[in-house]
């Protein structure tokens, strides 16, 4: 181990070349997969953008799917998840085709939202920092029982119990494609069965 001098000429241990090249490596590696991520997201919402300036061909009227409107009022969704990039995502698809959306970033905060307004669906992740997203789900649905609920998750492990859990409307694995969200999200509202 090499002795470093600071420029207060006191003396400190610094990390051996080996040990600190494999941690650079593992930061860079995390970094990649990260930028990796968000350059699929940002793709996601340039076609979107593209799509809402006119840019892109819009899709046709029998391939449009639109959110279920109730005498003029908009369906409101909740989306939980910590991930800013998602929430936006999410955010941006469902209020792009006609649905209310509001976000929150944690249970605590789902929890205090879904007991003071009304929501139609709610759209939460598995894993958030203070709960998982089926304690959640009970809770919610103990408070509100008619309150739908989808859940997202990026484990496959995951999917097959919790579909069978009564609270949980549906189970969509990370990445949700935008079709797929806005499919769900309908079906879910409307009461309709899916295979």
């Amino acid at each position: 181990m090499r002795v470093c001098v600071g420029e207060d000429g006191g003396r400190r241990r610094a990390m051996s070349d080996p040990k600190m090249e494999e941690v650079l490596r593992l930061i860079l590696a995390k970094l990649k997969e990260q930028d990796s991520r968000l350059q699929s997201l940002a793709g996601q919402v340039n076609d979107l953008r593209g799509m809402l300036d006119g840019g892109a061909k819009a899709p046709a009227p029998e391939d449009r799917v639109e959110a279920p409107r109730e005498t003029g009022k908009l369906k409101s969704i909740l989306v939980v998840d910590d991930d800013p990039n998602l929430v936006n995502t999410f955010k941006l698809i469902l209020e792009n085709v006609g649905f209310s959306v509001d976000t929150a970033n944690n249970g605590i905060n789902a929890l205090f939202k879904t007991s003071k307004l009304h929501y139609d669906l709610v759209i939460l992740d598995m894993n958030l920092p203070d709960m998982l997203g089926d304690e959640l789900a009970r809770r919610i649905r103990q408070r509100k029982p008619d309150m739908k609920v989808i859940m997202v998750t990026g484990y496959s492990s995951y999917m097959e119990e919790l579909e069978k859990e009564d609270e949980i409307r549906k189970v969509l694995m990370k990445p949700v494609p935008p079709e797929d969200l806005v499919e769900m999200a309908r079906r879910a509202i409307t009461n309709e069965e899916h295979g």
